[in-house]
């Protein structure tokens, strides 16, 4: 469908982001923070979340040079093919490789909680529902994800909600004293990953006629499931402490098991968790996967779309179940820091700058 004909409001910008936090922001996450640091963990979600909404500024000034067009398509015609590479190669590198770890990350928190005996190869499949909900396109991803805000972010508010019971306020000190020790653990850059939706500005950038305005609904849904995030880093710590925390792998989760009141119909807060993530991470993986798509038909634009698809799915399914263990995908997260920060600031920053002095050139007498 051509963008110049379908356009995305901010309200359905806002929605994507969202389903995007919800995918990205219960598993690794929160275990990064804690073991970053000893002290106030809020400083580094508010650290990460205002470079997020820096490095979205960027994004959307690079897709302002070029309205109408993805961000590959302005790669390419500001540093042509072969210069191009440098930027599409790792973007796609980064991009895939997220949705690998997406996939075995979310097959390995089931296998752990819930479905104990279930194969690898039997969870990771929900990749293939991701990849056909990418094939039709982001209007059908777009359509998609007004349905599942409705049901997943009333729940996840709900149980962050429940989640306040059996807190104690005092385990979370200090509040405000931070001697920056963060900065010294990889951890801590490896906990930005989260704040990286903005990339996927990349290919959905084509699709408004104000893409300069596109860091707005990413900062607005930022500040609205800020939230929810806090509750995911801090519940475990002021109900468990720090120390027990750190050495939970799934402390949000445990969270959930630690939770029970007499009134509450459903026993089982885990399993309506594990759900409420899977309807995020099916809409994120898909975002991703049609984003991947994008990017290698600009590289190869003989390819047929559906055909990439199917390959896309295939490809990272297979590669998912290559990967060993969770401490793998763990230790994986930390070595994607350079690729991400890469993607995320040179990038933009280095296609704003050859575009300003490219202008600076046709003003000279």
């Amino acid at each position: 469908m051509n963008p110049s004909k379908l356009q995305i409001s901010f309200s359905q910008y806002f929605v994507l982001q969202i389903m995007i936090f919800g995918g990205t922001s219960f598993f690794l996450y929160p275990y990064f923070i804690i073991q970053a640091t000893n002290e106030s963990y809020w400083m580094i979600i508010v650290i990460w979340m205002l470079l997020g909404m820096f490095g979205a500024w960027l994004y959307s000034c690079m897709l302002a040079l070029e309205p109408g067009k993805d961000a590959f398509t302005i790669c390419m015609h500001q540093f042509g093919m072969m210069g191009s590479l440098i930027f599409i190669i790792p973007l796609l590198s980064f991009v895939g490789s997220s949705i690998v770890m997406m996939i075995r990350a979310h097959g390995e928190m089931i296998s752990m909680t819930m479905l104990h005996t279930t194969p690898q190869w039997f969870l990771s499949g929900v990749v293939f529902v991701s990849a056909f909900l990418a094939s039709g396109g982001l209007i059908s991803i777009v359509r998609t994800a007004g349905v599942f805000v409705i049901v997943s972010v009333p729940l996840s508010i709900a149980l962050t909600l429940l989640s306040l019971s059996d807190i104690q306020l005092q385990l979370g000190k200090p509040w405000l004293p931070s001697n920056g020790d963060f900065l010294q653990h990889a951890s801590f850059y490896a906990s930005s990953y989260i704040w990286t939706g903005f990339i996927y500005f990349a290919v959905t950038g084509a699709y408004t006629h104000k893409p300069k305005q596109l860091w707005k609904p990413y900062g607005i849904a930022a500040v609205f499931f800020l939230p929810i995030i806090f509750g995911a880093v801090y519940f475990p710590i002021l109900t468990f402490g720090p120390e027990l925390t750190r050495s939970l792998t799934f402390p949000y989760i445990t969270k959930m098991d630690s939770i029970s009141h007499y009134w509450l119909v459903i026993e089982n807060l885990t399993a309506v968790f594990v759900s409420v993530s899977m309807i995020y991470v099916i809409l994120a993986m898909a975002l991703m996967i049609h984003c991947f798509v994008v990017g290698i038909r600009t590289l190869l634009p003989k390819f047929k779309e559906n055909l990439l698809y199917v390959i896309t799915g295939v490809l990272t399914y297979g590669l998912a179940l290559i990967v060993p263990s969770w401490n793998w995908i763990e230790q994986a997260a930390i070595w994607a820091t350079p690729l991400r920060l890469y993607v995320v600031f040179v990038i933009p920053a280095a296609i704003l700058i050859k575009y300003r002095i490219q202008k600076g050139k046709k003003h000279q007498p």
